[in-house]
């Protein structure tokens, strides 16, 4: 009687088994989170290359790749710096592509370098081992965004040329693109190639024009959102000269405008707009407020050349002024206090 009962339960112990068995091969696997795809558009200085590095060291981005604007630098001059500072990020997978080199209007401003003739702080740094591809950066966002519709984040850190053709040259296609995240324009704030007007937006308003006026979602980041929190300081630079690679790579690379702030404004530190911009993108939680506006941008020649006026949606003004788009969604807060700690963090935990 024992022996049956032995049996009764082996036989009971080899069902439960095999039932477990077969429920653990029928569950459906829980879905990978994928890498958000993101285009960067940069005219490769100091900044840009701090950003493209932050980009370049977070495994929640896939860069699919980096179009080069003319702006800080030359289009060669940048490319070179984009390439380099993928490259000190051990991400020369990361293919790079040759965009405008004129503005929309075919008018070039030559305008001062504050990081140096190279855009990186004159430092002997740029010497990169790859070269840009031969497609056109035009061609190449056109066609990612084909193969993805309403999946990639492009992030603009100069001149809005090659957006603003593309825009142009297939609006259909670009009206796919996920977000287009902005490093551009004052904010509600003043100007830093006049009064009024912000540098990437000063060198080709017309292309900034062809942007918002196209009703993309576009979320911008002007100057105004900095805060003296994400400011750093000569002490902080010189201990990043003393880092790692990538530390030193940053740290020289906007060792000239560093100069340029103490000598020429008498202040000892600096902020580096692009890569606040690309916080913005990657870290949650940066962003703190936003405000929906419609842009209009001013293209005529004159004082205000350059100059982005911000209409704030549901704001009453006491001259009646309403809009049928307001796509432009305006960082106004962030959380600068985490911008510093994560920065740093960043360089000196990826560059061991």
């Amino acid at each position: 009687m024992k022996k049956r009962n032995y049996l009764i339960i082996l036989l009971v112990l080899l069902l439960t088994l095999s039932g477990c068995q077969a429920a653990l091969q029928n569950t459906t696997p829980l879905p990978e989170i994928q890498p958000r795809k993101v285009i960067i558009d940069t005219d490769t200085a100091g900044d840009d290359a701090a950003a493209i590095i932050m980009a370049a060291l977070s495994p929640e981005i896939d860069i699919l790749g980096v179009t080069v604007v003319s702006g800080n630098v030359s289009l060669e001059q940048g490319a070179k710096n984009a390439l380099m500072s993928l490259e000190v990020a051990e991400r020369t997978d990361v293919p790079v592509y040759l965009g405008a080199q004129e503005s929309m209007a075919g008018i070039e401003y030559e305008l001062f370098s504050v990081y140096g003739k190279d855009g990186m702080g004159d430092a002997d740094l740029i010497h990169p081992t790859s070269t840009p591809e031969s497609m056109a950066a035009v061609d190449f966002i056109l066609q990612s965004v084909a193969e993805a519709p309403g999946e990639i984040d492009l992030i603009t850190l100069g001149p809005m040329t090659n957006i603003a053709r593309a825009i142009q040259q297939d609006p259909n296609t670009m009206s796919q693109v996920k977000n287009i995240w902005v490093m551009g324009a004052s904010g509600f704030g003043p100007g830093n190639a006049s009064p009024v007007a912000e540098f990437n937006v000063f060198k080709d308003p017309d292309a900034f024009k062809v942007l918002v006026d196209s009703g993309l979602s576009v979320t911008l980041v002007g100057l105004d959102v900095i805060t003296e929190t994400a400011h750093i300081s000569r002490s902080e630079q010189e201990a990043m000269m003393k880092g790692n690679e990538l530390e030193q790579f940053i740290g020289a690379a906007i060792n000239k405008l560093m100069e340029f702030e103490r000598d020429k404004r008498g202040e000892d530190t600096v902020v580096l707009p692009d890569a606040l911009a690309m916080a913005c993108m990657l870290w949650d939680g940066y962003i703190q407020k936003t405000v929906s506006c419609h842009a209009s941008v001013i293209v005529e020649p004159g004082e205000t050349y350059g100059q982005v006026i911000l209409y704030q949606e549901g704001f009453t003004y006491e001259s009646p002024v309403t809009f049928d788009n307001y796509n432009i969604s305006v960082v106004t807060e962030t959380n600068d206090n985490m911008f510093k700690p994560w920065f740093f963090d960043t360089l000196k935990n990826q560059g061991q």
